[in-house]
């Protein structure tokens, strides 16, 4: 059975007004209770249709905060952020594909890890690097992931960017 439509709601409490069964007070209360839900139900149809419109658009990526601002690339500057940290691909897909001029503060910490990073080659000392590179990866990560812009410990001041 089909859901009434609210015109049709508030016509039957119209009547049911007319006829004496309930008062005016209680009429308007009525009518604004279905009025305020048929209002709730559209803002979350056109939420809805939002998200789709993000999804198939390419910008499924995008902050949901920034979505009315016109954006040149598909990822958000979080994404971009976070990706700048893992590994040379993930560094090369943030600078190229992400959003650059949002995230360049991550991009540069990011740029200057994996430089840093390339010292793990080094015999005996390397192990001990590779660890404190992969901590900095994580902390520029979750930094990232925070829309925070913290320094890596010891490398993080060079600026290349």
């Amino acid at each position: 059975m089909a859901q009434k439509s609210a015109a049709e709601r508030i016509r039957e409490y119209k009547q049911l007004l007319d006829e004496g069964m309930i008062t005016q007070e209680e009429f308007e209360l009525k009518k604004a209770k279905i009025l305020e839900a048929e209002d709730a139900e559209l803002k979350a149809e056109a939420e809805q249709a939002k998200k789709e419109e993000n999804v198939f658009s390419g910008h499924y990526f995008s902050d949901k905060a920034n979505n009315d601002q016109p954006r040149s690339s598909s990822i958000s500057p979080k994404a971009t952020g976070v990706l700048a940290y893992l590994t040379w691909i993930g560094f090369l897909i943030a600078y190229f594909a992400g959003d650059r001029e949002h995230a360049k503060f991550h991009l540069n910490q990011g740029l200057v890890l994996n430089l840093f990073g390339l010292l793990t080659a080094v015999p005996l000392l390397g192990k001990l690097w590779s660890i404190f590179i992969l901590v900095c990866m994580v902390l520029g990560a979750i930094n990232a992931s925070n829309g925070e812009n913290k320094e890596l410990p010891l490398i993080g001041g060079i600026h290349l960017l």
